[in-house]
């Protein structure tokens, strides 16, 4: 039988959350969203109450330190913090997906070297950022050719028992103020693009590794997205994350749940500004009625919450799928949980700023930072142009 239900422990974690980003997130969200400086906008004392509270290390197993939970308690946890501002939930979001990569794929050594440290800290400044997508484009780093001009263009070039990275990154998240960072490089340059990539963690204190521009965002503002610049960089060969040539399969091995948390996200931000715009067209009075009256507004609000409800739906599905594949059959491609939710949210927030009328438009009210935080989504983590191309393949293959 189908159930829709949260377990006992999920309900406080979802209860937990849902307090923390009222009392913690919201109150500060729209101040920090104006700081002109996008290197002061960073959020470290709210991140540092998050840390206390264990949200960090949701997904690092308890071995480690962490509290083991599921892509499932993961879904639930970062739509509370993500309805209290996205950008803050980014932060907790690349941690949290990082630290199960390295769990996956990591040694027991490489475990406990990074994952201890992190599950440990109260501080708030054991995050992770991780770098992937290069000058060239996000989506160029997928190039299935050989040609070295191509794709992933940052090198590790092995020397010894040590690689010497070249290279940059941009647009990552938790970028400077992270104590790991992690990166996909490519090893071997005579080889297929998709056959020749590894990835690397590193502190952040490595010599021949910098942070370039922090980058100057029209939404998430409280997410710090920036340059990763390596010079000459050497890396002990331990600080390899899966097997040499293998870095699609390790970046993979969190696959659903980078999907799950950036759709996760998208209808955290998109229930926001619904319940902002159901609250308003219930006071917001026009011709002696509430607004709500009125069949177009009326039917507005419907759209938006069957929307919403459909992409929490999907998201939480292909979270329980990643756990219980116990065939193949009637799988949701993991893809899913970002595309359709990452559209559904700028609709969403399209709609609940018209529902407030010229209010919305402005800066007294949340609804215009609701929908610049929602245009990125079909973006990043995968442009869904990208990712629709993909399942379109996989369809016609199957």
């Amino acid at each position: 039988m189908i159930g829709f239900e949260l377990s006992e422990e999920q309900r406080q974690l979802q209860d937990v959350a849902r307090r923390f980003a009222e009392n913690e997130i919201k109150p500060v969200a729209a101040s920090i969203d104006r700081i002109a400086d996008p290197k002061a906008a960073f959020p470290l004392e709210v991140i540092r109450k998050g840390f206390e509270l264990g949200f960090h290390s949701l997904l690092i197993p308890e071995a480690y330190g962490g509290m083991g939970g599921t892509t499932l308690d993961y879904a639930v946890l970062l739509e509370e913090l993500a309805a209290g501002d996205i950008g803050m939930a980014n932060a907790f979001h690349v941690v949290m997906s990082m630290s199960e990569m390295i769990a996956r794929m990591g040694t027991p050594e490489q475990c406990e070297r990074w994952l201890i440290p992190i599950a440990n800290d109260a501080s708030g400044t054991h995050l992770i950022c991780f770098g992937a997508t290069e000058p060239s484009g996000g989506s160029e780093i997928f190039c299935p050719l050989a040609d070295p001009k191509l794709g992933t263009r940052t090198r590790a070039k092995r020397d010894g028992d040590h690689y010497v990275i070249n290279g940059s990154k941009v647009f990552s998240s938790n970028a400077g103020v992270s104590k790991l960072y992690g990166l996909l490089a490519r090893s071997d340059s005579d080889r297929a693009n998709a056959e020749s990539c590894s990835v690397f963690f590193f502190p952040a204190d490595t010599p021949g590794f910098s942070i370039g521009t922090i980058e100057d965002k029209m939404g998430h503002r409280a997410s710090m997205n920036g340059e990763l610049i390596f010079e000459n960089m050497r890396l002990p060969k331990e600080y390899m994350l899966g097997r040499e040539g293998g870095g699609f399969e390790t970046i993979n091995a969190i696959y659903d749940t980078n999907g799950v948390g950036t759709g996760t996200m998208a209808v955290g931000v998109a229930r926001a500004a619904y319940e902002q715009a159901l609250q308003y067209a219930k006071e917001r009075e026009i011709w002696g009625q509430p607004i709500g009256k009125y069949q177009a507004v009326g039917q507005m609000l419907v759209d938006m919450k069957a929307d919403l409800e459909m992409a929490r739906l999907m998201v939480r599905r292909i979270a329980w799928q990643s756990a219980n594949r116990s065939s193949s059959e009637g799988l949701l491609p993991p893809n899913m949980a970002k595309v359709y939710p990452a559209e559904m949210a700028r609709r969403v927030t399209v709609k609940a700023m018209q529902i407030f009328g010229g209010s919305g438009y402005m800066k007294d009210y949340p609804l215009e930072k609701y929908v610049r935080d929602a245009m990125v989504l079909p973006i990043i983590s995968g442009a869904n142009e990208v990712l629709k191309h993909f399942m379109s393949q996989r369809l016609l293959e199957a």
